[in-house]
């Protein structure tokens, strides 16, 4: 039954912030360096969260880890995606219940001989991210930070958007503003 609940969640948050399908594709093949997107869905005590990013911002190369020191930095980054909350009230009071990193390197469908399956940008590759967090309290406060600047330096702009039961909306974080109110 949760798990239902959160699809249908995550659906809605996909309908209000894409408005369909062609401009989900478009938003999918812009690829910049520095730029990511967020995107936030609040429902009492839950929060779901999906992360796109060039994998360039997160650990620092776009094709799959070539030596022992570019595989150990996957693997720091993604244990951190996996472990700490994408989003968090500033009591940091979430945590994650599940979390899922999904990159063309260990996506068993890619075509690892070509890395731009994907999109257009030949030897481009992007990190998706999504989670489920439970915040405790959730419901007593309106405002989300995100520690994502702090960990990932290559990170410079994040397009934040959201939707929650006290409306949706959307705004760009940057290191110096990394906190964002839900509402309007």
């Amino acid at each position: 039954m949760k798990l239902k609940h959160s699809l249908t969640l995550t659906g809605a948050l996909t309908f209000a912030l894409y408005g369909g399908p062609t401009v989900a594709q478009q938003n999918l093949q812009a690829h910049q360096h520095g730029m990511a997107e967020l995107q936030v869905a609040v429902s009492g005590e839950q929060i779901d969260v999906l992360l796109r990013s060039p994998a360039y911002n997160l650990v620092g190369f776009e094709h799959p880890p070539r030596s022992a020191e570019q595989h150990q930095t996957v693997k720091s980054a993604v244990d951190w995606l996996k472990h700490t909350a994408l989003v968090d009230t500033p009591q940091q009071q979430c945590s994650p219940e599940q979390s899922d990193v999904l990159t063309s390197w260990n996506d068993p469908h890619a075509d690892h001989h070509d890395q731009s399956h994907d999109h257009d940008h030949s030897g481009h590759s992007d990190i998706e991210i999504t989670q489920r967090l439970h915040c405790p309290g959730l419901s007593d406060t309106n405002k989300l930070q995100t520690t994502l600047f702090q960990r990932f330096p290559g990170l410079e702009q994040l397009n934040a958007q959201w939707v929650s039961p006290k409306g949706q909306n959307g705004t760009r974080l940057t290191p110096g503003k990394h906190r964002f109110q839900l509402g309007r």
